[in-house]
């Protein structure tokens, strides 16, 4: 899933994209004459998309349209607009079968995923519309800005904010989760209880887990939940009680029935350059690109012709219904 589909909808909240807003609102505006709030390089950024971004970006801060929030709307779809701009004067361009892998990889999220909620509730030509600018910008923005961090940046920011990487004392363990089925919970601990027979009688713990746990996400791997630290669930405080190696008795969750063993512990102290190298560097990529687009945006900002022609929000907070 590209990065900048994914936090254009999270800015604006799942029902908004400022760029699908800008393109399909310039339709509208060039066929019906509405009013305009702003033009960049002579294209409208129509009065009704500003006060429905404004509208959607004050419900989700749970605010009402006051300046502040309309500057904000106004300024989301005049970048968004100088963007689109920029990228097709250079040629970028979006195939079909790109977006139908962005669609692929939305649903592949499952049902409940909030993008995957915006796909069921949008147009599909739309929806394709506002994927296909967003890829646009996307592409663009990867043409123009690249970033590179060094080992030494990485080191340097490592020895510069110690405090950061300190952990508390965590434990690495597997389990084998089995479910209840319907309201059967005495047959499902009575299988939880045979299968951690069976481990201490010798048989491979990673293995009856490949085979038997009912946890989708850790049971190809053995069971294993990676390290975590102490918390308030029953497998996490079973855990905790644990030495390495050993296994616990039957535990119940709101999951279900888990066995667990401990794999390791590791001690309270300062994670080491190594093991936070990947996760330093993936901020500082994102700190440099952050700027590095802020400042490609400020500069099209200043080769662009800009007119701001509605500089505050109108009485009405609400957007005005459209014309039937």
């Amino acid at each position: 899933m590209r990065r900048f589909l994914l936090s254009a909808l999270a800015a604006f909240g799942v029902l908004t994209f400022a760029t699908s807003h800008v393109a399909l609102a310039q339709k509208a505006s060039a066929s019906s004459g509405g009013q305009a709030a702003a033009r960049v390089n002579g294209r409208p950024i129509p009065l009704e998309e500003v006060k429905k971004v404004a509208q959607e970006i004050a419900e989700q801060g749970q605010t009402r349209v006051d300046s502040t929030v309309w500057n904000s709307a106004l300024e989301q779809l005049i970048t968004a607009e100088l963007l689109l701009q920029a990228a097709k004067s250079q040629g970028v361009a979006v195939s079909e079968k790109e977006i139908d892998q962005e669609l692929q990889e939305i649903q592949a999220f499952g049902k409940d995923h909030p993008l995957v909620e915006w796909l069921r509730k949008t147009d599909p030509n739309r929806a394709r519309e506002e994927i296909r600018r967003s890829l646009l910008i996307e592409k663009f923005l990867d043409k123009r800005i690249k970033v590179e961090i060094s080992p030494a940046q990485v080191r340097q920011y490592y020895e510069e904010h110690a405090e950061r990487f300190e952990r508390p004392p965590m434990v690495r363990a597997s389990h084998i989760l089995i479910r209840m089925q319907g309201n059967d919970r005495e047959s499902a601990r009575k299988r939880a209880e045979e299968l951690r027979e069976r481990v201490m009688k010798g048989e491979d713990f990673s293995e009856l887990a490949k085979r038997y746990s009912q946890d989708p996400y850790t049971a190809a791997k053995g069971g294993d939940l990676d390290f975590f630290p102490e918390r308030p669930t029953p497998v996490a405080q079973a855990a905790f009680q644990l030495e390495v190696g050993q296994v616990s008795d039957v535990v119940e969750s709101p999951y279900g029935f888990h066995i667990i063993k401990v794999t390791a512990r590791r001690p309270a102290g300062r994670a080491s350059l190594e093991e936070v190298s990947d996760e330093i560097r993936s901020l500082l990529e994102e700190d440099r690109r952050e700027e590095a687009e802020e400042a490609l945006v400020e500069e099209l900002r200043q080769k662009a012709r800009i007119e701001i022609l509605v500089a505050n929000p109108p009485a009405s907070n609400a957007p005005t219904p459209e014309k039937k």
